[in-house]
């Protein structure tokens, strides 16, 4: 019987940001809270990657050189199994966050830890009004001396807020809809 951490572990997708600071340890404080305990849960995942990426590598090779049709390669079926059980068990991951409620404005900052680590592309923005709650984010980092867990895609992020032509459209192509940055 597959386990919830197994599927945690051995089956996390491609979609995860890669450029997590894994090297600060989150404070016993954090640690012990429930949204902690979810960033932990998280970063465990984000941690497994690399020889997830090898393996779906391997697998994607080795099927490119046995099948004409990926559709036929039992191997690739299994790996994307793996896929859609850790799809699933991540938006079960951010639905116990969504749904847990924060009882102090520590537990807030950890909450929107745990939205940013979750992003699926946390150096950019999908539309313009995401930069208001990435600024909250960062704000309440700082009202709370938190470190990101993120820094080299927030520092993109920020670049984005100070850029006034982000999200910028050409008025000659009104079905340009792939104007923003």
């Amino acid at each position: 019987m597959t386990t919830r951490r197994t599927i945690l572990q051995g089956a996390a997708s491609l979609i995860a940001p890669a450029d997590f600071d894994l090297g600060n340890p989150l404070d016993q404080q954090v640690a012990g809270s429930p949204f902690g305990i979810l960033i932990g849960e998280y970063r465990h995942m984000v941690a497994q990657l690399d020889g997830i990426f090898a393996e779906r590598n391997r697998v994607e090779a080795d099927a490119s050189s046995r099948y004409k049709n990926f559709n036929n390669c039992p191997e690739l079926a299994a790996v994307q199994e793996n896929e859609r059980a850790w799809f699933a068990a991540e938006k079960k991951l951010i639905q116990l966050g969504a749904r847990t409620r924060a009882g102090t404005i520590e537990e807030v900052t950890q909450k929107l830890i745990l939205w940013r680590l979750t992003d699926h592309d946390p150096r950019s923005f999908d539309n313009p009004f995401d930069m208001l709650a990435f600024a909250a984010y960062r704000d309440l980092l700082i009202l709370t001396g938190h470190t990101s867990l993120t820094p080299k895609a927030d520092e993109k992020c920020l670049a984005t807020i100070w850029n006034d032509k982000a999200f910028y459209y050409d008025d000659d192509d009104e079905e340009d809809d792939d104007g923003a940055y």
